[in-house]
């Protein structure tokens, strides 16, 4: 079996939930950016945050204790480590976990009633929670990019045609690498204002815009040389991904090409881990989705006319990464 070995010791840490709590509701306060580079006092806090300085003095210990505070004559300053990847944007990974405290909650539930969502959570039913889940994809999309777009065979392409690209991270990486590049973002029209912010602050607006629509039901804009569809496939059903890669195909203009990124299980969908875990995820979160298996996927593009298919390669060397990229042409 995959995964590594169990023990008691392992079993206590993995069931745990006092540190990961306490640290996301540090996060969700924005209480590391809060305090900055000054020391403050558990009063202080109490007269920002509000609460009572007693409550903050439980709490600013355990963080103390974590290793994530120092205390200094009943003032608390950030560790560095905190000061480094916790007072701003590198924090935003956590945030999702945060809002989804309370559907992890109702797992066991959902198992006994084989009940799912009725719609993509957070993004199609929560702005505020979708932007939240979109800026620590962005997060770790501009990590990855640099790696990923030096594999990505566009330097050919004049056109790219990005499918749920969320802010735009990859695509306005490319654009910045291929001056002549002219990139669409597709995304859901609950999110695609937040994609479009996203372009215009990296000063790309006339070489990238964003359509929002729902791909999944909708038909796609037609005539590009690239579409690239990143961790798009594990949202949906069978037959959703089919008739979406039906649809890219019947789009691209003649000899061009679908990168399909995603992370790819293996045949019995016990590993990798990750994508194991994940899937349990995409479970409480969408209504047909779960993680697929290289063949599978392999086999929708094939269906859809896919002759000449090339991967799976790695997407980038980080830990935080599990993906890899097939790229398919007819």
């Amino acid at each position: 079996m995959p995964g590594k070995k169990w023990s008691l010791e392992r079993l206590r840490a993995e069931s745990g939930t006092w540190r990961s709590a306490i640290l996301i509701a540090a996060v969700q306060l924005d209480l590391f950016a809060w305090i900055g580079k000054r020391e403050k006092s558990r009063a202080a806090l109490a007269a920002h945050f509000g609460g009572n300085p007693e409550g903050w003095e439980i709490f600013l210990n355990a963080l103390c204790a974590m290793g994530l505070l120092r205390k200094r004559r009943e003032k608390y300053a950030n560790s560095r480590f905190s000061s480094k990847h916790l007072s701003g944007d590198d924090a935003a990974f956590l945030l999702p976990e945060y809002d989804a405290w309370q559907a992890w909650g109702g797992l066991a539930s959902v198992l006994r009633s084989g009940a799912r969502p009725d719609t993509q959570k957070p993004f199609f039913s929560d702005t505020k929670k979708a932007h939240r889940l979109l800026r620590a994809l962005e997060v770790d999309g501009r990590a990855i990019a640099p790696h990923l777009i030096a594999k990505l065979p566009v330097n050919r392409a004049g056109t790219l045609l990005d499918l749920g690209g969320g802010l735009g991270a990859f695509s306005i990486a490319l654009c910045r690498r291929y001056p002549r590049l002219r990139a669409t973002v597709v995304e859901h029209p609950r999110v695609a204002s937040l994609a479009r912010r996203a372009v215009r602050k990296a000063g790309l607006a006339k070489r990238m815009r964003v359509v929002g629509m729902d791909f999944s039901r909708q038909a796609l804009p037609r005539g590009f040389d690239t579409v690239f569809v990143s961790n798009v496939l594990h949202s949906y059903g069978v037959e959703e991904n089919r008739s979406l890669l039906a649809k890219i195909r019947n789009g691209l203009k003649p000899d061009g090409q679908v990168i399909v990124r995603d992370v790819f299980m293996s045949g019995d969908r016990a590993a990798p881990e990750w994508a194991a875990l994940f899937s349990v995820c995409l479970l409480l979160h969408t209504p047909r989705g779960r993680c697929y298996t290289l063949d599978e996927i392999v086999g929708w593009l094939r269906q859809a006319g896919f002759s000449r298919i090339k991967g799976p390669f790695c997407s980038s060397p980080l830990s935080f990464d599990p993906d890899s990229f097939l790229i398919a042409k007819t």
